[in-house]
C-alpha cells in the first residue's frame, strides 16, 4: 500500500508540472490585458498615463517581456515560487492569492458540502428504489427528476426559485450571505446565513440528483442481472439483504469513480449559483478576477484547483480497495 501511495504520489508530480506549462501558456494568451483595462480607467477619470509608466507597469508585474524567452523565463519564476508554495499576488485585490482563496474558500465549502451531503442522502435512496421497481411509477417518477435535474441551467432555475421563494413569497433573502442591516450574533447570526444559503442549496440540490440517480439506477440494474445475485435469491436470502448487501456494494463501485471529482467541487464553487445569489465564494470572486485579467490569481487558482484534482484521484484509488476487496494496490 505504502509503495502504491509512494509512486501515485510521484505521478501526482508529473501531471501537476504538465498542467502547470498548459496554465501559464495560456493565461499569457489571454485577451483581456489588466495593464491596458487599468489605464483605461485612469485615462476615463480624465488623467494622461505616459508610455514609460505603461511599461514600467508591465515591468513591475512581470508582463513585460513577450518574447518566448521572456514568457520561459516567467514560467521558471512562477515554478519556483509555486515550490515555496507562493501564488503570487493578486493584480486586481492587491492582496496573495493565497489569502483571497482562503478568504472566499469558506463560504464556497460550506454551501458545497451541505448540497452534496443532501444530494447523495436523496439521490442514492432515489436510484436503488427506481432500480428494484423497474418501469413502476416510482421508477417513471425518478426518470422525470433525472431529465429535470439534467436539462435545467442552473441560472434560469436558480432565478425561478429566487422568483417563487425570495421575491414573491418573501420567505428568505433574495441574496448575499447576511442581512446587513442587522447585528447578529450566536445562534441568530447561524440562522441568518443559513436563510441566505437556504435557496442556493436547494438550487444546487435539485439540479445535481439527476446525474447521481442516474448513474446509481443504471449501476444497479447492472448488478441485479448478476449471475451471483440470482445465486443469493435462489438460497432464500430477504430481498432487504440481496439489495442492501450484496446489490448496492457493487454499486459502490461506479460511484466511488465518480467522488474523484467531489474534492475539488467542494472548493471550486458554483460560479454560476454564486452569481445569480451574489454570495461572496470562491467562484465568484474567481469569475471577477478572469474578467478583469487576474492572471496571478486565475494561475493560483487553477493550480489550486488541479492540486485538489489530483488528490481526488488518489483517494478514489484508496477507496476502491475498501468497498472492493477484490482490488490491490501494488
Amino acid at each position: 500500500m505504502l509503495k502504491y501511495i509512494v509512486k501515485r504520489l510521484a505521478y501526482a508530480v508529473l501531471i501537476l508540472l504538465g498542467v502547470s506549462m498548459i496554465i501559464y501558456f495560456l493565461i499569457r494568451l489571454m485577451p483581456v490585458d489588466f495593464i491596458q483595462s487599468k489605464v483605461d480607467a485612469i485615462s476615463q477619470s480624465a488623467a494622461t498615463v505616459d508610455q514609460e509608466t505603461v511599461d514600467a507597469m508591465y515591468k513591475m508585474f512581470g508582463l513585460g517581456d513577450n518574447s518566448f524567452k521572456g514568457i520561459l523565463n516567467g514560467y521558471f519564476g512562477w515554478l519556483k515560487a509555486l515550490a515555496r508554495f507562493d501564488l503570487g499576488t493578486s493584480f486586481v485585490y492587491g492582496v496573495p492569492v493565497a489569502d483571497k482563496i482562503v478568504a472566499h474558500m469558506g463560504t464556497s465549502f460550506t454551501v458545497a458540502l451541505i448540497a452534496t451531503i443532501f444530494e447523495f442522502l436523496i439521490a442514492i435512496p432515489l436510484g436503488i428504489t427506481a432500480a428494484t421497481h423497474q418501469y413502476s411509477l416510482r421508477d417513471y417518477v425518478v426518470t422525470i427528476l433525472v431529465m429535470i435535474g439534467i436539462s435545467l441551467p442552473s441560472f434560469f432555475f436558480g432565478n425561478m426559485l429566487k422568483s417563487w421563494l425570495s421575491l414573491k413569497l418573501g420567505w428568505f433573502p433574495p441574496s448575499g450571505l447576511t442581512d446587513a442591516s442587522q447585528s447578529y450574533t450566536g445562534a441568530a447570526l447561524i440562522l441568518d446565513y443559513a436563510r441566505h444559503i437556504f435557496i442556493p442549496i436547494l438550487t444546487m440540490v435539485i439540479l445535481s440528483i439527476g446525474a447521481r440517480m442516474r448513474m446509481t439506477r443504471t449501476n444497479m440494474l447492472e448488478v441485479m442481472n448478476s449471475d451471483y445475485i440470482r445465486t443469493a435469491r435462489a438460497k432464500g436470502l430477504k430481498e432487504s439483504v440481496v439489495i442492501n448487501k450484496h446489490a448496492f456494494r457493487n454499486t459502490l463501485i461506479p460511484l466511488v469513480t465518480s467522488m474523484a471529482g467531489l474534492l475539488p467541487s467542494l472548493f471550486s464553487g458554483a460560479i454560476i449559483t454564486e452569481q445569480v445569489f451574489d454570495l461572496p465564494g470562491i467562484g465568484n470572486i474567481a469569475l471577477q478576477a478572469m474578467n478583469r485579467g487576474d492572471i496571478p490569481f486565475i494561475m493560483g487558482y487553477n493550480m489550486f484547483l488541479a492540486a485538489l484534482s489530483v488528490i481526488g484521484v488518489i483517494l478514489a484509488d484508496l477507496m476502491y480497495a475498501v468497498v472492493d476487496p477484490r482490488v490491490k494496490l501494488q
